[in-house]
């Protein structure tokens, strides 16, 4: 095991706190890590000793409403890339690469669109796809409804959110546990082992700690046209998907596959969702190479 490094904020140009915290090696080879959707910054814990061991200095912001990081009004998907950068210039780095997870995906791939010149590499693990029928094979009846939802009418999302904030923040390992009952067997495995479990309940109840309202609106946003298309993206994208995800079906990896126009594609039999919580190493290792 090796130390924690440090948790820190910056005042973005516009005022707002940016929160983030690094793992990994510090004068390491810089990657920004997105977190899910709800995730922290203490997400990054799950990949700190394989950045270690590969030399790399993991970054991982809050997104805005999430952990520490105020909420942005009127939030598009593409306001993130300059945040990135400004987080990436108030610490002296001027290349690097961005691996997004679940529903940072979206994030990564805003990133690859809006600034590539700054990038080294792009992986998109498990990640969240555009709300387009082709992707939705495979998701369950209430994961459709609820991106219908945030589609149409994102206002009826807030309740829901303002539940999971509450039970997130009185029973965080109750609500994991109803997560886990969801899942294949191969992520109940992984959400079962100890060290797994208190990771993810201090990441979910971070991730919540300033209410609902984050939530509810990446759910919205993620929802709806995110305000770019896949198939401008130029640079290079590494994608690793799980065979049996429920929670991101593999319709969503292979539409992203079949968009991207320089998509390199893993499908893992018999993984689901939290395949990366052991490979984040191999993550690492794929995009350092590029």
């Amino acid at each position: 095991m090796y130390p924690p490094l440090p948790k820190s904020d910056l005042e973005l140009t516009d005022g707002r706190r940016l929160s983030y915290a690094e793992y990994g090696r510090p004068n390491g080879t810089p990657m920004f890590l997105f977190h899910g959707t709800p995730g922290s910054r203490l997400f990054g814990r799950l990949g700190h000793n394989a950045a270690a061991d590969r030399n790399v200095r993991l970054i991982v912001p809050d997104r805005p409403g999430f952990g520490r990081s105020q909420f942005q009004r009127g939030r598009k998907l593409t306001d993130w890339p300059s945040d990135v950068t400004q987080l990436a210039d108030s610490l002296g780095i001027t290349n690097f690469s961005v691996v997004g997870v679940s529903g940072g995906g979206p994030y990564a791939a805003a990133c690859a669109a809006r600034i590539p010149e700054r990038l080294t590499g792009v992986g998109i693990v498990s990640g969240i796809s555009p709300n387009r029928r082709a992707a939705l094979k495979g998701l369950s009846r209430g994961r459709r409804l609820m991106l219908a939802v945030g589609k149409r009418a994102p206002i009826l999302l807030r309740p829901e959110a303002a539940m999971l904030h509450l039970l997130a923040i009185r029973y965080p390992e109750r609500v994991l546990n109803g997560f886990r009952r969801a899942m294949p067997v191969a992520d109940r495995d992984v959400l079962a082992r100890s060290d797994v479990k208190e990771m993810l309940v201090a990441d979910l109840q971070e991730a919540l700690a300033l209410g609902g309202r984050g939530i509810a609106q990446e759910s919205a946003i993620l929802a709806g046209p995110w305000g770019f298309r896949l198939e401008e993206i130029t640079t290079k994208v590494h994608l690793w998907q799980g065979e049996r995800d429920s929670n991101v079906p593999p319709a969503m990896g292979r539409y992203y596959e079949k968009a991207l126009p320089d998509c390199s594609a893993t499908y893992i039999p018999d993984a689901g969702h939290f395949w990366f919580v052991d490979h984040m190493g191999d993550v690492m290792a794929t995009l350092a190479r590029q």
